[in-house]
């Protein structure tokens, strides 16, 4: 409300609806909202720090992946070939079913060159299956392990035989195929699950 004009400045009068006095309940008001930027603050900071965590959001939204060639001792890696549900049955048609059964969601495949110094060249194929959860890597291992297969030393719950390495890593199933027989077949496979369970 207008009260007077002094000396040629307009003037409220306190109390007025022109120039209200705060009042100790608009900071109570303010709280809150405090209260919550506060916590907003101190959440994204933890998330930021938390380096582990955004390696695992990464590989979650990435996909299966595969090593690089010198990461696992390979002169070579063809290039990665990619599979999803409608596309699976290109590569494995007839046993398609039983991995969309269990929860395949994609795929990536690659041929891995050893050099050899006794005999040529060692091909080793390898295959990245990731499922929607890790219950149906496990069990699609479990179908797929050859008989008398070992545990391999060094490498997490994988097992293998002289041709053939699988191998389970949360939702991932490897299986790794030598492509020839020979003596560096198994330091071969063994290498190449080791640097794939390396991956972050």
């Amino acid at each position: 409300m207008l009260d007077r004009k002094a000396g040629g400045v307009l003037a409220y009068a306190w109390g007025s609806t022109g120039m209200a006095r705060p009042r100790v309940w608009h900071a109570l008001l303010l709280l809150p909202l405090l209260a919550v930027a506060g916590w907003v603050l101190v959440r994204g900071r933890t998330v930021r720090d938390d380096p582990a965590a955004v390696l695992v959001a990464l590989r979650a939204a990435g996909g299966p992946s595969l090593p690089g060639p010198a990461a696992a001792g390979a002169s070579a890696r063809s290039e990665p070939s990619s599979y999803t549900r409608d596309s699976l049955y290109e590569y494995i048609d007839g046993a398609a079913e039983a991995y969309l059964a269990r929860g395949f969601e994609r795929c990536v495949v690659a041929t891995y060159t050893f050099p050899s110094p006794t005999t040529d060249a060692l091909d080793v194929t390898a295959e990245v299956y990731r499922f929607a959860a890790p219950a149906g890597a496990r069990e699609q291992m479990a179908s797929e392990r050859p008989t008398g297969a070992a545990p391999v030393a060094g490498v997490t719950g994988a097992f293998a035989d002289p041709s053939t390495l699988v191998a389970c890593r949360g939702r991932d199933y490897l299986k790794l195929t030598a492509l020839s027989a020979g003596p560096g077949a198994g330091k071969a496979l063994g290498d190449l699950a080791a640097a794939w369970q390396r991956q972050p």
